[in-house]
């Protein structure tokens, strides 16, 4: 296994949750005219050329495009961890101290004691944040990976992906319901009282959710309420913000009905007319596989954990202005950092853990790559690379690089500069951690920190699509 740790160089101006400093290049840019008016050519709308330097560092990145805007905003917000362990390291409690509303402030306090655990209670802590992270996982998606690998027909691969996309929305089902539910009472709050009236009573036809309710409220949807909003747009021509609810409410009952129990089936059994998928599966029937999708608990499975929905609830709270007006910038950034990460872009998992570590509070973020390859030349070997940061009170902030390979490790650690006189100690305690849980080190190098590692240095794979076909919605 090569040591493949080495920290590639990122592209100019751009790293994940990171607003970078500008470097004497940047702050010395000139500012001067780039070019003046000319009638004889075609030049760009406000009469000026591209500025130096700009083409090589874009690569193609169009700004317009979906995938531009994701990376604009990696270079536009605030690392998340500085902004978490403000919250948790002080700012939690300066935000309970504020004279907040007593329900905000139980919120925060709630969410404080759920943060408190020990080392072990931490792992099982952790168990749950990956299993939050990567809902498709179990021996059925192990088979579906397996499968996809080998696939040799484009059709297969497609089929697969398909498979997948109504497997998430069918998973997502109780979340799409409450968006269309929410978007509904928020467009009464746009209408008169004889139209908001009529809305109202329509939304109450809908069941709550489950497999068997999902057909009958993708029908009402479809034939009652959506037909209902176009003829009052038809009617009032409001061109306000019902019209930007209705479209969420159509793309989200679009999702809604295609996570029907009865699609995904039919995705299934059409999988099964391929020889490659039909070997995987062989010994499942479209009975079980509907029995086995009935039996699971997807709000488990998806390792949903209370402390999310507490955490979510602050967020909302703060966002709102209801923890103190001085405090609600930072929870904007901390909801738009979160938003960035999970996009469907980031190529990589990413994992959130806040705790109060045997009274110690810490903030730490994970970003997984499960199938990193190997970096040998015409090596097909892969493991799973790792990039993790912490930062721990009174201690200091930490960036590890790991790369695991068939019960081997490679390790890249910074420290922070106060633990100078203690690398001896860091670099022994490592080993002996590796040592206690059967992992060989081949590679380990513990130096001290001067600048965090960039996860899009880490991770190059972020940048891979920039010059793919990108769209706009």
């Amino acid at each position: 296994m090569s040591n493949i740790l080495k920290v590639t160089t990122p592209t100019t101006g751009y790293d994940n949750n990171a607003i970078n400093k500008p470097n004497n290049a940047q702050q010395n840019q000139d500012l001067s005219i780039k070019n003046p008016v000319d009638p004889n050519r075609v030049v760009r709308p406000d009469g000026r050329g591209q500025a130096k330097g700009e083409h090589d560092v874009n690569k193609g990145i169009s700004y317009e495009s979906n995938f531009g805007n994701f990376v604009q905003s990696l270079k536009d917000l605030p690392r998340l961890e500085d902004v978490m362990t403000k919250l948790i390291f002080t700012g939690m409690a300066n935000v309970v101290e504020s004279g907040v509303g007593k329900g905000t402030a139980a919120e925060i306090q709630a969410l404080l004691n759920m943060l408190q655990m020990t080392p072990d209670q931490m792992a099982e802590f952790l168990k749950g944040q990956m299993a939050g992270a990567n809902r498709m996982q179990g021996p059925l998606f192990d088979m579906l990976r397996q499968v996809m690998s080998e696939a040799t027909t484009v059709e297969l691969k497609a089929g697969i992906l398909d498979f997948l996309k109504k497997y998430n929305d069918m998973s997502s089902g109780s979340h799409l319901l409450q968006n269309i539910k929410d978007a509904l009472k928020e467009m009464e709050g746009y209408m008169f009282r004889n139209d908001r009236e009529q809305l109202a009573k329509l939304a109450e036809r809908l069941l709550p959710h489950s497999m068997n309710a999902n057909a009958r409220n993708a029908q009402i949807l479809k034939e009652q309420i959506i037909p209902y909003l176009g003829k009052y747009i038809s009617e009032t021509r409001d061109m306000g913000r019902i019209r930007d609810l209705i479209t969420t409410l159509t793309l989200n009952t679009s999702r809604y009905e295609n996570g029907n129990l009865e699609r995904l089936l039919q995705s299934f059994q059409k999988l099964m007319e391929f020889p490659a998928f039909e070997k995987g599966f062989g010994g499942m029937s479209a009975a079980d596989f509907r029995a086995m999708m009935q039996n699971v608990d997807f709000d488990r499975a998806a390792g949903k954990m209370p402390w999310v929905d507490n955490l979510l609830n602050i967020m909302e709270a703060g966002v709102k202005g209801e923890a103190g007006i001085e405090n609600r910038e930072a929870f904007m950034n901390i909801m738009k950092a979160m938003l960035v990460n999970e996009s469907v872009y980031m190529p990589v998992m990413h994992v959130m853990l806040p705790a109060i570590l045997n009274g110690v509070p810490m903030f730490s973020e994970l970003w997984i790559d499960p199938d990193e390859e190997s970096g040998n030349p015409g090596s097909r070997e892969r493991g799973i690379k790792l990039l993790i940061k912490f930062d721990l009170k009174d201690v200091g902030f930490f960036d590890m690089m790991m790369y695991y390979e068939k019960g081997k490790m490679d390790i890249l650690i910074h420290y922070p500069e106060e633990l100078s006189d203690r690398e001896s100690e860091i670099r022994e305690g490592i080993r002996k951690i590796m040592k206690k849980n059967n992992l060989e080190i081949e590679y380990l190098a513990v130096e001290q920190g001067k600048e965090s590692i960039p996860v899009s240095a880490a991770f190059p794979k972020i940048f891979e699509r920039r010059n793919s076909i990108n769209v706009t919605i």
